[in-house]
């Protein structure tokens, strides 16, 4: 199931980057995304991250080095997988409620970040989720055959 996820992810990411040239957040995030559609909580901690990568990178590190290329997607994904990271130490004080508040993999908002860093925040989050609700509408009709 992951396999046929991340392989509709990525076709359908490349379908809409050529139909209307802007990407999703990465190839293999709508196919991540769309394995977790059912826990909100952790789409909204995944997105989460991710704009507090993009805030990180935009408003602090731009503004002391020059990023741009490998060098601002390293960034980004290193700041996504940190950040991540030091959420996953946090749930060890948050309440058991809090428990689904956990973000998908450590380098999904890294991805998303590095997205909304070229296109903009909303264009990225809103075709990302498209995409994403595509691939799990896939999934659910493919597995009904």
């Amino acid at each position: 199931m992951i396999e046929l996820a991340i392989g509709l992810g990525l076709t359908l990411s490349l379908v809409v980057s050529e139909l209307f040239g802007v990407a999703s957040a990465g190839l293999v995030v709508p196919g991540y995304l769309a394995l977790y559609l059912d826990q909100p909580g952790r789409i909204a901690a995944t997105f989460l991250v991710a704009f507090a990568t993009w805030a990180m990178v935009r408003f602090g590190f731009s503004r002391l080095v020059v990023l741009y290329g490998r060098r601002r997607f390293g960034v980004t994904v290193l700041s996504g997988f940190l950040l991540n990271a030091a959420l996953d130490h946090v749930q060890w004080f948050l309440p058991p409620e809090a428990a689904g508040l956990r973000a998908i993999g450590y380098i999904v908002p890294g991805l998303i970040a590095n997205a909304a860093l070229s296109q903009g925040v909303w264009i990225t989050v809103g075709l990302t989720l498209l995409v994403s609700a595509t691939v799990r509408l896939l999934l659910m009709g493919l597995a009904r055959v």
